[in-house]
């Protein structure tokens, strides 16, 4: 059901798809009476024209809407693929699209990585959100009701989930992943704890991340409980005067137990350090 190489079409419910993608970047599809919702246009151009070859795969209705669910690169760089649809995302992540210091930091770091895309990203061009919003936006499309919320800071200053309220169906973006550690490191740790407990009250069964496979909502919980855990940690290690590296460590193999298993967890100790220092300062 995909005509792209490593990728995997799931129906979660009649015209409501996950498009997982091993080890890189997730979309969703939304197929209504008349045309497509996508959710994340992925990180280079190239990557959105697959996208948009696996869309005709399963429909050849047009790509109305495009859901950024945040900022980052691997999630909104295909965004120039999609002309002539409207392109959604919260004010926060327009904002930081148009921001050229963070714009440079990106591509310095996509192109300076070598990898397969590194070359493709420098011509990019970045193309933010048309319609945006600050707290939520109802949509009714195909007679299935799409509500658009933020929540408040945490992978980004933009994140934004989609819930599809009669399926029981969450988009997470990557504020919340099934046994995955997000991605820190411009993040808001101090932030994330509390949209991460307003999320785990979203009455979702199933939920899609940005990153790895479906999960439950059992994942979300337990995605909560990974930020809880982990600022918990580095508060601790505050108060007990531990400087940074030493509260790292601790903090990191304290969590190795029980999250030592996630995907990407080799990242900790630099996120713990990172959390460390937006607490100090």
């Amino acid at each position: 059901m995909t005509t792209t190489p490593g990728t995997e079409i799931v129906e979660l419910t009649d015209g409501v798809f996950a498009r997982l993608h091993e080890g890189l970047t997730n979309a969703g599809i939304l197929i209504g009476d008349d045309s497509v919702l996508v959710i994340d246009s992925l990180r280079v151009p190239s990557f959105g024209r697959d996208l948009i070859k696996d869309v005709k795969h399963l429909t050849d209705k047009p790509i109305q809407y495009v859901v950024d669910t945040h900022s980052h690169w691997d999630h909104s760089w295909g965004n120039e693929e999609f002309p002539d649809s409207t392109i959604i995302g919260h004010t926060n992540c327009r904002t930081e699209m148009l921001d050229l210091e963070a714009r440079e930091w990106w591509m310095n770091r996509v192109v300076s990585a070598n990898d397969p895309w590194s070359e493709e990203a420098k011509g990019v061009r970045i193309t933010p959100p048309d319609l945006t919003f600050d707290t939520s936006m109802s949509l009714y499309f195909g007679g299935r009701q799409v509500e658009l919320i933020y929540l408040g800071r945490a992978h980004t200053s933009g994140d934004i989930f989609i819930h599809l309220p009669d399926d029981s169906i969450l988009f997470t973006g990557d504020v919340a992943q099934d046994g995955g550690v997000p991605f820190m490191m411009d993040g808001y740790p101090k932030d994330w704890v509390e949209t991460d407990s307003r999320l785990a009250e979203l009455p979702a069964e199933r939920f899609m991340a940005g990153h790895g496979p479906v999960g439950e909502h059992a994942a979300i919980l337990e995605a909560r409980d990974f930020i809880h855990t982990m600022m918990g940690g580095v508060e601790a290690a505050i108060a007990d005067g531990q400087d940074e590296a030493t509260a790292a460590k601790a903090v990191t193999e304290a969590m190795s137990e029980r999250f030592g298993g996630w995907r990407g967890f080799d990242r900790v100790e630099d996120s713990v350090a990172y959390a460390y220092r937006q607490i100090s300062s």
